[in-house]
């Protein structure tokens, strides 16, 4: 079995998306109801009700968890054990105080169920979202075994992407494969038979793919790109042996060695596919790239690496994953930036001076204008002091 989980902000954006569902004329699209601990089926009333929680809890922002549990294609379940299954995956999760839905889905060729909460609870408080992945992967294990279900091996594991409903429909109709599934099958060939990352680099040209990898001024590279003159994908979309984390355990990989290497084949890849279209497959935004920079060299950060769906703990969402731009462009603004900050130091510096005399002279400049007034004046409010017995 294999749970997909996702928090969002809009319950009644995914519970329409599961009505829907229910009502389609079509029989092989239709969705049933398994269990719900709201009053009626009622969209007002549940929109009320929803709102009642929400003000329990009104700084909570990204209320609703959203997963679905996806059993084996062989499978055969009912309903009741599939809502049984829902309801212990609910409860170890945290959420045995709390609204929800549970739906079974009748549209993909493996049985699967929805099940909608929200993460406020009766008494106010939380479900934490700390740690999600890791703590779902364990209790779906325990769950096949204490139901007898056919294990599934778990999605972080699967060494191949598997291709999706549009890629199928495209197989049965036109009796060719897809350009993923044709990269998948070159880069996997290829993988298999080089020894060194430069041998992958010339195989995989030879037969028109090109790489781009995420690599930082400091030689460190974090991510690879495959180009061919029909697909594009990142190493994640392809699988998880494509992954640049798993290339280098694979293959005879040296930063230093080999930096110049993957610096050469960069430029080779921009010059065929040009600079506009390479910079697409990053998709940062001005402010991603100067998040970009502050991870610059980090010997923690793998932009791979950080696509498990863990979730941090409180209501903030996970940052943005892969940061998938290459770092050599982001280096010159770096170094210039650490000069025109070392510019001013030495500026404020050479000038301490005369910026400590200016202060002295203004301390020294009377508040009325008139130096030599202000000094008599001093002079007999000190006299008077002194008869009143008040001098120091």
């Amino acid at each position: 079995m294999i749970a997909k989980q996702s928090i969002g902000s809009s319950f009644m954006g995914a519970l329409n998306y599961n009505l829907k569902k229910m009502y389609a004329k079509d029989p092989s699209q239709k969705a049933e109801l398994l269990d719900t601990n709201f009053v009626r089926l009622d969209q007002h009333l549940i929109k009320k009700e929803v709102g009642i929680m929400k003000e329990l809890n009104p700084r909570l922002k990204r209320n609703t968890y959203h997963t679905s549990l996806n059993f084996s294609k062989d499978e055969k379940i009912s309903n009741q054990k599939m809502m049984e299954v829902a309801q212990e995956y609910m409860s170890k999760m945290g959420f045995d105080n709390n609204g929800y839905f549970i739906f079974r889905h009748n549209d993909s060729s493996h049985p699967h169920c929805h099940i909608l909460c929200l993460r406020n609870r009766y008494d106010g408080t939380v479900v934490s979202d700390s740690n999600n992945f890791a703590r779902s992967e364990k209790i779906v294990r325990e769950l096949e075994n204490a139901y007898g279900l056919i294990q599934v091996e778990p999605s972080i594991k699967a060494i191949l992407k598997a291709p999706n409903k549009d890629e199928l429909e495209m197989v049965i109709r036109t009796g060719k494969a897809s350009n993923k599934m044709l990269m998948q099958e070159k880069v996997d060939q290829e993988l298999n038979r080089s020894h060194t990352i430069k041998e992958l680099i010339q195989n995989l040209e030879r037969k028109g793919i090109h790489l781009l990898f995420n690599q930082a001024s400091t030689g460190r590279v974090s991510g690879i790109t495959f180009l061919s003159e029909d697909f594009k994908a990142k190493g994640q979309a392809l699988g998880n042996q494509f992954k640049w984390s798993s290339i280098q355990k694979s293959i005879n990989y040296e930063q230093t060695r080999d930096s110049e290497t993957i610096s050469k084949t960069n430029n080779r890849t921009r010059s065929i596919f040009g600079e506009s279209a390479t910079s697409k497959l990053s998709g940062l935004s001005n402010s991603d790239n100067e998040a970009a920079r502050i991870f610059e060299g980090s010997e923690n950060f793998d932009s791979e690496s950080q696509k498990s769906p863990e979730h941090s703990s409180g209501d903030n969402q996970n940052s943005k994953q892969g940061f998938s731009n290459d770092y050599e462009s982001i280096a010159g603004n770096v170094q210039e930036s650490k000069t025109e900050q070392a510019d001013s130091y030495s500026y404020l510096s050479n000038h301490s001076n005369p910026l400590a005399d200016l202060g002295d002279m203004l301390g020294n400049i009377s508040a009325s204008g008139n130096l030599e007034k202000d000094r008599k004046k001093k002079k007999k409010k000190k006299g008077k002091e002194e008869d009143l017995g008040l001098g120091r």
